[in-house]
């Protein structure tokens, strides 16, 4: 089979087109969103990890839930965890308040893939009030020991009023 000069031509136009919006979505990934968090469910980009030493792993999906108080934020967890003997962890919110510098969170833990000690679901607290101004979030894994599980944090960056 050969091929005619027309069907090399649109396959590097396609090539193009998809390289082009691949590498937009990119960039989409590593800008900060000017949304603000009292917008409803701002979410924050995918936590993966792995529990070491079980054969478990974890996706956690996490978007920011609207606060009554100003400069506060909570955020809403949904882990998915798949494997088999799978151990408790914990699931940690931390942040950085960018225009003062105050830095803080809080965790809780996770069994059989449930978030406990939240309020319908939703993680706050005093270790989820960076104050007015930027902010800059992830959501981290850590183990009965409160050390960092192997893993890509989800992150998120936005503005509280």
């Amino acid at each position: 089979m050969s091929l005619n000069r027309k069907q090399p031509q649109r396959f590097l136009a396609r090539a193009g087109v998809t390289a082009a919006l691949t590498a937009a979505g990119m960039v989409g990934f590593a800008a900060p969103s000017p949304a603000v968090p009292h917008d409803p469910g701002f979410p924050f980009s995918p936590t993966l990890t792995r529990l070491v030493p079980t054969s478990c792993s974890a996706i956690i999906d996490a978007v920011t839930v609207r606060q009554e108080k100003a400069g506060t934020f909570g955020v809403r967890v949904n882990v998915t965890q798949t494997g088999e003997n799978c151990s408790d962890w914990k699931v940690a919110v931390r942040f950085k308040n960018l225009d003062t510098g105050y830095a803080d969170g809080q965790q809780h833990r996770v069994v059989n893939g449930v978030v406990q000690d939240t309020v319908d679901g939703v993680i706050v607290g005093f270790g989820t009030a960076p104050g007015v101004g930027r902010v800059e979030a992830r959501i981290v894994a850590l183990d009965s020991n409160n050390r960092e599980m192997e893993q890509i944090s989800g992150t998120a960056t936005f503005t509280l009023n």
